[in-house]
């Protein structure tokens, strides 16, 4: 009796079937890593724009508080002389913004003024906040310099007195001077930020109003 021995045919991948699998599973990985990375690298920029747009409003939050407290008080320098409270446009040669201010904080509740005198520059790429420990007959070199923005090109401050906008402050009188008892404010300040990523950004703050001011002015005698 013959005996008949069957057996199945097994049914292998070819090389070239291997390599167009592996070619396939490379493309994949490849673009899965790009994936990846440009996950990741949106998740960084988003993170880096979202903490330089916080620094930007922290920045703009301390010009707005200090504005709001704008003291209408005017001020004496190193050398005695009487300056007007808000100056733009004196002797320390680069543009910046020096006025006074109230509600200096004094939580040891030492026997001091709540006036505070700040000015605000640029230097370096970066907006400076200077405060000095007195409002009176201090020099910039005094002042306790905080940084509170980077990449700053320039600062510039514009200023309304009620019927124009003007690049410095104090306006004279009509007559080439602005009385040292007068306290001598503007209606409004804008003040533009060139920011060296996002270009130029401009808050207005408004300040008084010129006919109380006046008023105020002409009843008091000009007293600070």
């Amino acid at each position: 009796m013959k005996r008949i021995f069957g057996h199945k045919r097994q049914k292998a991948f070819t090389l070239l079937e291997v390599v167009i699998a592996m070619a396939i599973a490379a493309l994949i990985g490849v673009g899965a890593m790009k994936l990846l990375d440009s996950a990741t690298t949106a998740h960084k920029n988003i993170q880096e724009q979202g903490e330089r747009y916080n620094q930007i409003e922290r920045a703009l939050l301390f010009l707005s508080n200090d504005m709001q407290q704008l003291a209408p008080r005017n001020f004496r320098d190193e050398f005695g002389d009487t300056k007007n409270n808000l100056t733009s446009d004196d002797s320390i040669g680069k543009t910046h913004l020096s006025f006074t201010r109230l509600g200096r904080r004094n939580p040891a509740q030492l026997p001091r003024s709540n006036l505070e005198k700040l000015t605000y520059l640029v230097e370096e790429e970066t907006l400076q906040r200077i405060s000095f420990a007195y409002p009176d007959g201090m020099n910039v070199e005094q002042g306790l310099s905080r940084t509170l923005l980077e990449g700053v090109s320039s600062l510039k401050a514009e200023f309304f007195d009620g019927e124009e906008w003007t690049d410095y402050w104090p306006v004279d009188d009509g007559q080439g001077t602005t009385p040292n008892n007068t306290v001598n404010l503007p209606v409004a300040i804008k003040i533009s930020l060139d920011l060296m990523d996002l270009g130029l950004i401009s808050r207005i703050y408004p300040i008084s109003d010129k006919r109380k001011n006046s008023d105020q002015n002409g009843t008091s005698g000009g007293k600070t």
